[in-house]
């Protein structure tokens, strides 16, 4: 019977296990005894006289009652399309999406660790079993730093690995869920792209979205201009860590555990075999591609 109650509602979802009622909370949940069967079906899809009649066919679980009303409403507008919170304020919210690695934590006090890094107070929201967002209000966001600092400090304690996507600001209102639907997407493509990376952000993903967006041509173009990153694994790691540092020579020596004298070395080994200057714009852009496209392939 739910498998054609499935059919009916195209956004419901039809599983065996045993929903966590505190996850999906924009779902109306029906549970069939004899299959087994649990039905979630999204709450702006159920009249009210449809709803009284699956209330009397099957076990019946509200998922929506496990979140604060202002909670509930921000999952409504981010998630199920709905309006924006009528309490929002006139000041821009930031959105940082999170995804952590599946663990024996407890999701509460996984929020009391998230809560204890920020001053202001934010909103947490779960729309999966290992994912959700964090909503900031106002100025004074962490920055990228402490975020990091945030993803060590719980792979240290919990043992679990967190990566986050930091949004852009903006007020709420129909840009902010459209920004928050295309960084949806982005923080997606960045688990496949950037899978070591724990702290993400436009600018940073892309470089990496164009090189895995380049035609067969300019692929094997690049490539062949730069075999030789590819033969060399320590010399790529060097010249990407070099190039992310600014061209700093003392922070990339610090950053990769080695003397000056060793990475000016490998800096002028690759100026001399391939005849580019990393000190001009260009080249050094081209050259970042390069190690990202090697990476990937």
């Amino acid at each position: 019977m739910l498998n054609k109650l499935h059919d009916r509602y195209p956004g419901s979802q039809l599983q065996f296990k045993k929903p966590d009622f505190s996850f999906n909370s924009d779902l109306y949940w029906f549970h069939h005894e004899e299959s087994g069967q649990w039905l979630g079906i999204p709450v702006q899809e159920v009249s009210a006289d449809s709803l009284m009649v699956l209330k009397s066919l099957f076990e019946f679980h509200d998922s929506s009652i496990h979140l604060a009303p202002a909670a509930q409403a921000w999952f409504q507008y981010l998630f199920s399309n709905g309006d924006h919170p009528s309490f929002a304020k006139d000041v821009p919210y930031r959105l940082v999406q999170f995804k952590m690695s599946e663990g024996e934590w407890i999701r509460e006090d996984m929020e009391a660790a998230f809560r204890g890094f920020f001053e202001k107070d934010i909103t947490i929201l779960w729309n999966g079993e290992v994912t959700g967002v964090i909503i900031e209000e106002g100025k004074d966001s962490l920055a990228e730093e402490e975020f990091l600092a945030v993803s060590n400090a719980l792979e240290s304690d919990f043992f679990v690995k967190t990566a986050f996507y930091i949004g852009i600001p903006n007020k709420a209102g129909i840009q902010l869920h459209k920004l928050f639907k295309e960084e949806q997407l982005l923080f997606e493509q960045a688990s496949s792209l950037l899978p070591a990376e724990r702290v993400l952000n436009f600018e940073k993903l892309f470089p990496s979205l164009i090189t895995g967006h380049l035609d067969v041509f300019l692929k094997k173009s690049l490539l062949s201009r730069l075999s030789l990153l590819e033969e060399d694994p320590e010399l790529l790691h060097t010249i990407k860590v070099f190039l992310q540092n600014s061209s700093n020579v003392s922070l990339t020596a610090k950053k990769l555990y080695i003397h000056r004298n060793t990475l000016q070395y490998r800096l002028d080994k690759f100026t001399e075999k391939t005849g580019i200057q990393l000190k001009d714009f260009n080249s050094a852009l081209t050259v970042y591609l390069a190690c990202l496209l090697i990476e990937q392939t």
